[in-house]
């Protein structure tokens, strides 16, 4: 059986049977008119924010049933749920239409929605949570559903959540009709920036810039253990500082990196999660923290450099925990380093692929100017399209950009599904009022308690956090969960500093964690199992906020030698909690081991000296005793689970244990996770995509492509987005559907020309 197709055009350049062709020629038009609709928007100005944020969800939703069909991958026959999927493409399409032809009228549902406007509210709901279903799983809409049951009958919970029910009317226009919903912050997220930041990071890959970041990193650390990872860890840091975006560092940073860790050897879920740890850490990173600094300073009165200052040690030892888990994690699954007489020489690689580096410059270039995020990508998509003509070998011609918008659309697809289910949850949340109850009742509930107060805090703030930028983020926990912080009696840089940091760790926080999902396509991870390892990795985020309320210290507030003292103890009890965390110290953990080591972390972390030394005590009496043994065990354990996997398996249980023992054993340095013989070997291959006939077959996609250009400018001129957007929409819809009609018959004229040759 010949291999499927890895994108539409694929299938197009191939001999195919009909209904493949079809589903490929629709796949490629929605993905090209997606792509180009938010290209458009970002050169020529988007139209009305609320018709941006329904064009995208709707055509994400419609690429949605096209791409992930039920039963089958879409390149295989149809069977006979192929009704179902053409009848959410169908819908999806129709909604579209709906939107766009009501828009003038869209305040007046608030009052009063016609069967239409409860028909159209309704698919909305129903094809999202289809759509995440299909992309996702379950365990996101289990979430939804508990607070849209809250918000109904929210008269029967108890406690804090106990309320006024709101009318399903009522909750279906929070929901569909405003915009603190399904189109609100996640989906304007979306629209906004991060399908630019995506198509940036495939035509990246097209130009050959990954490769060249894999040579040049292990060319820096390749000798050294877990380089690569590391090298995220630190450019995550960087970037994310300027961008104040988590999502837009990753789909950055996040092309560039997780490659190379995959490639080095690290499981897929474990390098989504450094990288969305790593990125979500950008947020809070001196000296820009996204613009907080300068939000944080206005709000307080302070000086920016006080801001900054106080930022610094907490976002030290955030990144410190997330370095040495990734050096931990290396040593634990036997990542070893490469000798270095084998590695390219850094200065060679610069010399002769430096160039590949602009794109960069011009994003930091960009975001240092002050240049909107919006702007810095197209700048940015430009600049790579350009670079990728100084080699032949990586010419973006006209089918591999097609391929590249069509990627785009793909991995954005899914996720903008997830960011309307957020948006479901935000909605249901404030339709009834419940962070407000949530507020008074905490300080009732806390009482004198502290800890109790601070706990509730971080979780309301992990709530309402969910899916925003770090700006958005910092102004909504002001107005709710800072009050509460500073009537307790915290001090006004803590308490603000403590709603951010648990507002902006949302991001890598289960089951919502828009960052991990955003990272789990380019490492082809499970979106949830990495979520769960980049709450892991970042666990210092939930840490480092209650460390510097009870030790203000770390905040640089008091004497230099207790702010040293204070360091330094937090430090030593970080380390000891990533190593617990990832399983190894200087050899794998016990259970035990790992157990002792958190309690000593947390005997680190309280602000006593006598707690520090004996927290440290038992922490390092744990590992010394566990090292003594480890050997031992370690033997033992691989001779068990040999023998296991071995045995003939009795039934399904049976049959099913012996897989967990074989996944568990390759996950302890086996074949599967072994460091490759030759790891520059992978980027000797030249740019993939459609390989296209040199002759008149190329010149008519590059005179399409030059076509299509030259209309969106003629467009764009009028303006026609904001004066006429039905006309856009369907300008930019036609024009979509002609490229592709037009490259697919520069295919076909490609692959008539090629039969032709002489063999």
């Amino acid at each position: 059986m010949s291999a499927l197709p890895r994108s539409a055009f694929q299938a197009l350049a191939g001999p195919s049977p009909v209904p493949l062709r079809l589903t490929a020629f629709l796949i490629g038009a929605v993905a090209t008119l997606f792509a180009t609709l938010h290209l458009y928007a970002g050169i020529y100005g988007a139209p009305p924010a609320m018709l941006f944020r329904m064009v995208h969800l709707t055509l994400a939703l419609a690429l949605v049933f096209l791409a992930f069909p039920l039963g089958r991958s879409w390149a295989e026959p149809w069977n006979a749920w192929t009704i179902l999927d053409a009848l959410g493409f169908g819908l999806s399409v129709w909604l579209t239409w709906y939107y766009v032809a009501t828009l003038d009228g869209w305040a007046l549902r608030q009052v009063m929605m016609s069967e239409v406007d409860l028909f159209a509210a309704w698919a909305t709901l129903i094809l999202v949570c289809e759509a995440v279903r299909r992309t996702l799983g379950p365990i996101i809409l289990i979430v939804a559903g508990f607070f849209v049951l809250h918000a109904l009958f929210a008269d029967h919970f108890p406690g804090i959540f106990y309320g006024p029910p709101a009318r399903p009317l009522t909750l279906l226009r929070a929901l569909v009709v405003g915009d603190g919903g399904i189109f609100g912050a996640p989906i304007a997220v979306m629209a906004q920036y991060v399908v630019l930041f995506i198509l940036f990071g495939q035509l990246l890959a097209l130009v050959g810039v990954g490769d060249f970041f894999l040579r040049l990193a292990f060319s820096l650390f390749g000798h050294r253990t877990g380089g690569p990872a590391k090298a995220s860890v630190i450019s995550s840091a960087m970037m994310g500082t300027l961008s104040g975006s988590a999502i837009g560092n990753v789909l950055t940073t996040g092309a560039f990196t997780i490659p190379l860790m995959r490639r080095l050897g690290y499981r897929p879920a474990f390098a989504a999660g450094t990288e969305a740890a790593a990125s979500t850490g950008g947020m809070i990173m001196p000296p820009v923290m996204g613009a907080i600094a300068f939000i944080m300073a206005e709000f307080l009165g302070m000086e920016y450099v006080e801001i900054v200052i106080a930022a610094i040690i907490p976002a030290a030892l955030y990144f410190l925990v997330i370095f040495l888990a990734v050096h931990f994690e290396a040593k634990r699954t036997g990542l070893g380093a490469l000798p270095k007489d084998r590695l390219p020489v850094t200065r060679e690689v610069l010399r002769r692929e430096g160039y590949l580096l602009f794109p960069m410059a011009l994003i930091v270039g960009g975001l240092v100017a002050g240049f909107s995020i919006v702007l810095v990508a197209v700048i940015a998509i430009a600049g790579a399209f350009v670079m990728g003509f100084v080699r032949r070998a990586t010419w973006p011609t006209p089918i591999r950009v097609m391929e590249a918008m069509e990627g785009a659309a793909r991995a954005t697809a899914s996720l903008s599904a997830t960011a309307a289910a957020a948006g479901i949850i935000i909605g249901a949340i404030f339709a009834t009022g419940l962070s407000y109850q949530v507020t008074q009742g905490a300080i009732s509930v806390a009482g004198d308690h502290l800890w109790l107060l601070l706990a509730m805090s971080g979780l309301m703030a992990i709530v309402l956090g969910m899916g925003m930028t770090a700006s958005a983020v910092y102004i909504t926990m002001v107005a709710t969960v800072i009050p509460i912080l500073r009537a307790a009696g915290v001090p006004d840089i803590a308490a603000h500093m403590f709603a951010l940091y648990f507002g902006v760790v949302s991001n890598i926080t289960p089951p919502i964690a828009l960052a991990a999902f955003a990272a789990a396509p380019i490492a082809g991870a499970n979106p949830l199992a990495a979520s769960v390892e980049a709450a892991k990795l970042g666990v210092a985020a939930f840490v480092i906020p209650v460390m510097f309320v009870y030790q203000p210290a770390l905040l640089m507030i008091g004497d230099p030698l207790t702010v040293i003292w204070s360091t330094a103890s937090a430090a030593m009890g970080l380390t000891a909690l990533a190593a617990a965390f990832v399983g190894y110290l200087v050899s794998p953990l016990s259970i035990p081991a790992r157990l002792a080591m958190v309690v000593g972390a947390f005997m680190m972390i309280a602000p006593e000296g006598a707690t520090d030394l004996m927290g440290l005590a038992l922490a390092a009496g744990a590992a010394f005793v566990d090292h003594r043994f480890s050997a031992g065990r370690a033997a033992r354990r691989v001779e068990r689970r040999e023998a296991r996997a071995d045995a003939a398996p009795r039934g399904p249980l049976a049959r099913f244990a012996a897989a967990r023992m074989r996944r568990a054993a390759a996950e302890d340095g086996g074949e599967a996770h072994a460091a490759p013989s030759d790891p520059l070997a992978a980027v000797t291959e030249a740019p993939g995509g459609v390989a296209e006939h040199p002759g008149r077959s190329l010149w008519l996609g590059w005179g399409a492509l030059a076509l299509f250009a030259v209309a969106m400018e003629l467009i764009g001129r009028q303006h026609l987005q904001s004066r006429d957007p039905a006309l856009w929409l369907a300008l930019m819809a036609g024009l979509s559907t002609l490229l592709v009609a037009m490259a697919a018959g520069a295919l076909a004229l490609g692959r008539r020309m090629t039969s032709r040759m002489p063999a």
